[in-house]
């Protein structure tokens, strides 16, 4: 008989299908949770390329953990029994990491460490159990299919395509539908079902499986249902967001956690909170109140730009980034003959602003829900084949995602590509978080800004000017076609500083002269100081 068959006569053709439907689902399972992970521990560390490079890197050293142990395990006892327990186990860990992700987040002494450590930790302690319980599982599944395989290559390929499948099938599933139409707790508590329905197929003659389901109805009822105490026992476990009065808006999307709620200490004030920053605050009994500094300098800006324009001009401008919509609204009321566009990537950050923030439903401004990059260059495309009806006079630059922004919204090739949609006579504002200290991030924006504009300021909105204290500032990057009116600004009004010559080429040496391109933007590193002191404070 050749050495690479097996043969097994009384064997039914169709026996393999169950080996690699185990394996299939246990890979859409594994690919759900790291997926998960991602929106999970954005509400504590927010998201970033330090936040993936963890979930990714700890997600396959647990898969790598559990094929090793599940190999062994394989050869030791039988696959049924032990898929049974495996399948058991990683069931009661998904309905764990609700629980630990809350627990973890809250660690004073995580707070202590290096940001990229305390985000690794951080994802180590919830993930990495649950992703070495489903690697266990593909060495016990691939052992069942072998012996029930006619040809050992042929049975190997299948366990290995099946299961790759099933990864890429979970990856798609719940970012494109899963998370945002579920949100992840509902997402983790289908996990747990399905896994603990294979460890009742595949244990059905023990009692711990059907144990484990009177678990798992008690924790669904506890996050699901309407009764007094089962909120309360949801809300301690982490299955349900804590209920305040104050809180007037709760969703989750494809992209992050939204919360709108009343500020308790200020009649009429409301901010937007997106997983665990606050974005947006709008003051509803006087909109013109601009809470944020940075906000107060945009304006001061668009003011003495404005002045230049003919009065008769329409005034075009684009908002890159929608949040609350503050400063949009604030410019048509000013400016009443102005176009604005708001390109905002999240349509549920736009509904929390029409349903919590009072966007009337019938604004004027054009709202395009796509990422800012491919919303300019889809702008670019029709500026060069000359199909753009008007070009934008004012350009705003607010699309932040924590503590740092998307870093193809910060380079050489992105900046030019606005200043091909812009005017002849415009202005591009950028805001900057940075430390002045550092000022890594902020140089790197100065110095791309400057290769594309011929003139280029830099304010501040701290007190007396920046200054090498540890203290994290929101600056503004104003690049123009023209020479700016900026000592008619009233600096007091506006809440603005303007950064001197000598501060602007200290920057400059700081950041090494680094202009940020498509090709290398390290913005998260660039910025890793200005995370590391907020985290502690």
């Amino acid at each position: 008989m050749d050495s690479e068959q097996v043969s097994t006569p009384s064997v039914s053709r169709w026996a393999w299908v169950a080996p690699i439907a185990t394996v299939f689902v246990s890979s859409l399972c594994i690919m759900v949770l790291e997926l998960v992970a991602g929106r999970l521990i954005a509400r504590h560390v927010g998201s970033s390329l330090y936040t993936w490079t963890s979930v990714i890197g700890i997600v396959l050293s647990g898969i790598a953990a559990g094929n090793y142990i599940g190999g062994r395990l394989a050869d030791r006892f039988p696959p049924k029994e032990t898929l049974s327990l495996i399948f058991l186990v990683a069931s009661a860990n998904c309905l764990l990491i609700p629980v630990l992700n809350n627990r973890i987040g809250g660690m004073e002494f995580l707070r202590e460490l290096e940001w990229p450590v305390r985000i690794a930790l951080h994802v180590f302690l919830v993930f990495f159990a649950p992703s070495c319980l489903l690697g266990m599982i593909s060495p016990s599944a691939a052992k069942m299919a072998i012996v029930l395989g006619q040809q050992l290559g042929r049975t190997i390929g299948n366990v290995y395509s099946w299961g790759a499948i099933g990864s890429i099938l979970g990856t798609f599933l719940t970012g494109y539908v899963l998370i945002a139409e579920m949100g992840t707790t509902a997402v983790l508590l289908s996990v747990a079902a399905v896994l603990l329905l294979l460890a009742l197929l595949y244990g059905g003659a023990s009692l711990l499986p059907y144990l484990w389901t009177g678990v798992l109805i008690a924790v669904m009822f506890a996050a699901w249902a309407p009764f007094p105490w089962a909120r309360v026992v949801g809300e301690r476990l982490g299955y349900r967001e804590p209920r305040m009065e104050a809180v007037l808006y709760h969703d989750e999307s494809q992209y992050s956690v939204i919360r709108v709620e009343e500020v308790i200490e200020t009649a009429g004030l409301r901010s937007m909170t997106l997983d665990h920053l606050v974005h947006a605050y709008v003051d509803l009994n006087d909109p013109d109140n601009l809470h944020y500094d940075y906000e107060r300098v945009y304006a001061g800006i668009t003011n003495e730009a404005v002045q230049a324009y003919h009065p008769d001009q329409e005034v075009r401008a684009l908002f890159l980034g929608g949040g609350g919509y503050v400063f949009p609204r604030w410019f048509l009321r000013h400016y009443p003959r102005g176009i604005g566009e708001v390109v905002e990537i999240d349509p549920q950050v736009t509904r929390a602003a029409f349903d919590a923030f009072d966007l009337e439903p019938d604004t004027p401004l054009r709202i395009e829900h796509l990422d800012a990059r491919n919303r300019v260059d889809e702008l670019f495309a029709q500026a060069q084949r000359g199909e753009l009806e008007r070009k934008f006079d004012l350009v705003y630059n607010d699309a932040f995602n924590h503590y740092s922004p998307p870093f193809h919204l910060t380079t050489l090739e992105y900046v030019r590509k606005l200043r091909a949609v812009m005017s002849d006579d415009s202005v591009f504002m950028a805001n900057t978080i940075d430390i002045f200290r550092s000022g890594r991030f902020l140089g790197a924006m100065i110095n791309t800004v400057e290769q594309v504009f011929p003139y280029v300021y830099t304010f501040g909105t701290s007190p007396g000017g920046p200054t090498d204290e540890d203290e994290r500032d929101t600056f503004v990057v104003v690049g123009s076609t023209r020479l700016l009116p900026v000592q008619d600004l009233d600096y007091v009004k506006y809440a603005a500083d303007l950064l001197s010559p000598q501060h602007t080429a200290l920057l400059r040496e700081r950041s090494r002269g680094l202009v940020l391109t498509d090709d290398y933007a390290p913005v998260d590193n660039l910025l890793a100081p200005v995370i590391r002191l907020v985290e502690r404070q």
